[in-house]
């Protein structure tokens, strides 16, 4: 079963101490609202290991046709940098404590509850 749900975007930061400038684009391709809660942002590098980022929390649905953009730092941090603003474009931040997106060769993967590939 092929889902709705695409990473479209993503980039990375080159200054470690400014989160705000990493991020992961989502867009709801379908045509029902997707409640991301619970899904799961992971990497491998190739067909390596894949490890878990972080766990979306509740609240943040993705509307038919919306993009949504997770941002890896704090929106309240200005140490963090300033985030992207795109018209139509969500900001969801994440509030991690360091970027994820650093290595070349990455596979980002968006994955649901039971662990299957969105």
């Amino acid at each position: 079963m092929t889902s709705p749900i695409k990473i479209t975007a993503s980039q990375a930061t080159a200054d470690k101490k400014l989160l705000n400038h990493e991020w992961v684009e989502l867009a709801n391709e379908g045509t029902a609202p997707f409640n991301v809660e619970g899904c799961m942002l992971t990497t491998a590098v190739g067909s390596g290991r894949q490890r878990d980022v972080t766990t979306l929390k509740a609240g943040v649905v993705l509307q038919p046709g919306e993009r949504l953009r997770l941002v890896t730092g704090s929106a309240g941090k200005q140490s963090h940098g300033e985030a992207p603003s795109a018209e139509g474009v969500r900001n969801v931040h994440l509030f991690l404590k360091a970027p994820y997106l650093e290595r070349p060769g990455l596979t980002l993967r968006l994955v649901n509850r039971a662990h299957q590939e969105l």
